[in-house]
């Protein structure tokens, strides 16, 4: 296996947890602020593994923290919206969401995307 493979691997195995963990969500107390702070986490995260010239991004180990964390804070913020304590907070939260969400759909079908395209070159 070439490291482009284990890139696709990975990113998918890390996409995969983060919406599994994402999915446990609802147990969670639902604070505004921790939203706030997942999105924060998610947004640093993909501003750092920014790709360079080719298609790998250049830093794998914040590439891997955005697709994990991504869907857990897009998922958190969505349910804290509702029942936070904090509402305003929350309310940012769900705004910050919505703009995080783009980022991951174009991510996710990117990948997806590329694997199509290397397995289905023959490699």
């Amino acid at each position: 296996m070439d490291s482009f493979q284990t890139v696709m691997v990975c990113s998918l195995a890390t996409l995969v947890a983060g919406v599994v963990v994402a999915c446990f969500t609802h147990r969670a107390p639902k604070r505004g602020w921790v939203g706030v702070i997942l999105l924060l986490v998610a947004a640093g995260a993909v501003t750092l593994s920014e790709p360079g010239d080719s298609a790998h991004p250049s830093n794998l180990p914040m590439f891997l923290v955005f697709l994990f964390v991504a869907p857990v804070a897009v998922v958190y913020a969505f349910r804290a919206r509702k029942t936070a304590p904090d509402r305003r907070i929350a309310l940012a939260a769900f705004a910050g969401a919505c703009f995080i969400s783009v980022f991951l759909l174009w991510m996710t079908v990117a990948l997806v995307f590329a694997m199509f395209e290397f397995f289905g070159s023959g490699h």
